[in-house]
């Protein structure tokens, strides 16, 4: 008799679990999703949030709300392909010789801060400093207006340089069906 009860607690909490449990993670997704309403300064053409070195364990400023028709997009380099941090300038370039205005000149551990273009196509790539020469083709990327992007360029003396692009904020609304057992 003492056995059948024990099976049977461990089952009532395990439901009981996840009965709360998914409800409380979608009222916390929701409350997340509320809260990056929170900041709606505009931000004009060419205009920059502060740049800076990201320390150990810090975080990040939030994005702004672009002005219409345009987009943000900031740089994080956390490539470490060389041992001295100097060393490891790069420019964002849009062809040989032409840095991309406000994501120049990032060293290892340094974030560009956002920058507001156009919304448009754009097509870059990771160059040496003054963009001589090419370290990694970035593919194209469609900038919309309102939306704002993180590019991530990781990667180092092990591993082959790359990148990530990441969509902080969307201007066009969009909603995921919520599928659970």
């Amino acid at each position: 008799m003492q056995t059948d009860n024990q099976n049977l607690i461990p089952r009532v909490r395990r439901n009981g679990v996840k009965r709360l449990g998914y409800p409380l993670l979608f009222l916390l997704l929701v409350t997340l999703a509320g809260l990056s309403g929170l900041w709606t300064e505009g931000v004009a053409l060419g205009q920059t949030t502060p740049p800076g070195t990201i320390p150990p364990g810090g975080t990040l400023p939030p994005p702004l709300t672009p002005a219409a028709g345009t987009g943000l997009v900031r740089v994080l380099h956390l490539a470490p392909f060389d041992p001295v941090v100097a060393n490891t300038a790069i420019d964002i370039c849009e062809a040989v010789g032409v840095p991309v205005a406000g994501l120049t000149d990032l060293v290892y551990l340094e974030q560009s801060g956002y920058i507001a273009l156009p919304a448009s196509t754009y097509d870059w790539t990771v160059g040496t400093p003054g963009c001589a020469t090419d370290l990694l083709d970035l593919p194209a990327f469609t900038l919309s207006s309102g939306t704002v992007l993180t590019l991530l360029v990781i990667g180092g003396d092990n591993q082959p340089l790359s990148s990530v692009l990441l969509v902080d904020r969307l201007e066009t609304q969009f909603y995921l069906p919520l599928i659970f057992r």
